[in-house]
């Protein structure tokens, strides 16, 4: 008997629903015990009876409470700096994550708040507020997306459906990625660039999209001097994590106007702080950590899920396997 633990719903329907999803789609010689474990009260109950464990983060506390029967964890997103503490580094235990779940969304959230700045969606939400008609005003400050440059730092699941979109707006695409052999012309990207030369594609992009994990490698890899190469008229969007941007280096600039904006879905620290002064400049977009979330994120999470739990039964290699030495 393999004993599961799903820690992704408080809601027993969902859970009874997604346990059924799961018992549906595995072969009959395996059997299985579920078990929701989504309260902190039931995973301390249960940790040291299960061998594998669907769950949004790896806690401390219930950890070190488990058994050597737990063999798999399969992180439901797909981040998972908050998760690799020293304890699963140095456990047996196999670690997977999301990967890929959310690339569409995160994409389509890019390409919206590229729209939202090229063309000027802020003063047509003031348009709407004051009532005053102010059509020339509005348009000679928008854009067209044709020709212009967008560079992507972390060329991953997310960052290529980035690409994708962009270059059907005809953009010119930029990427890079810290082990990529350099590329010219690719289906989707003009240049594939190894990490040394990230400093290229900032200073040549209108639009900069951070979309790299967060590692000891990445901590503020985006700051101040190489914030300082950006172009005057270019924006920065950030849909990684808000430790891979050194926040108060990209507030010096936007109050500066050495940018001309940000969109930030992530924060350093989240929920983010309502003294902060993002809150209180004109040039930046902000959500709650939203780009990645949509309706049918936990039964896509549940799928994927699924198709690792076949091939665990079956003794093949997981997808999405998570490397303890890169941290990702």
């Amino acid at each position: 008997m393999i004993n599961i633990g799903l820690a992704i719903t408080n809601n027993e329907k969902k859970f009874l629903n997604y346990k059924q999803e799961i018992k549906d789609s595995i072969k009959q010689n395996h059997l299985i015990n579920i078990i929701n474990v989504s309260s902190e009260k039931k995973l301390y109950q249960h940790i040291k009876d299960l061998n594998i464990l669907l769950t949004y983060s790896i806690n401390t506390k219930y950890f070190n409470k488990r058994s050597n029967q737990l063999k798999w964890i399969q992180i439901g997103n797909a981040g998972v700096d908050d998760s690799l503490i020293e304890d699963v580094i140095k456990s047996k235990i196999i670690i997977t994550n999301s990967r890929g779940i959310n690339a569409v969304p995160v994409a389509e959230y890019v390409i919206s708040t590229i729209l939202y700045f090229s063309k000027n969606f802020s003063n047509c939400i003031s348009y709407k507020k004051e009532k005053i008609w102010r059509q020339w005003e509005i348009a000679k400050k928008t854009d067209t997306l044709e020709n212009q440059t967008i560079g992507i730092i972390g060329y991953g699941a997310i960052g290529k459906e980035i690409a994708k979109r962009a270059k059907a707006f005809n953009m010119q695409v930029l990427a890079t990625r810290r082990l990529q052999k350099e590329k010219t012309n690719t289906r989707v990207v003009n240049e594939l660039l190894p990490l040394k030369k990230m400093d290229y594609i900032i200073s040549n992009s209108n639009y900069l999209i951070i979309t790299c994990p967060l590692t000891p490698r990445t901590k503020k890899l985006i700051n101040k001097n190489n914030l300082s190469l950006m172009p005057e008229n270019s924006y920065l969007i950030n849909v990684s994590r808000g430790e891979v941007l050194e926040e108060k280096d990209l507030i010096e600039h936007l109050k500066n106007n050495k940018i001309k904006g940000a969109a930030l879905d992530v924060f350093s620290n989240e929920p983010l702080n309502k003294n902060s002064e993002l809150f209180n400049l004109n040039n930046t977009f902000l959500s709650p950590h939203i780009a990645g979330n949509f309706k049918g994120y936990q039964m896509a999470l549940i799928k994927s899920f699924i198709e690792n739990l076949n091939r665990y039964l079956d003794k093949k290699s997981l997808k999405n396997r998570v490397c303890k030495k890169r941290l990702y």
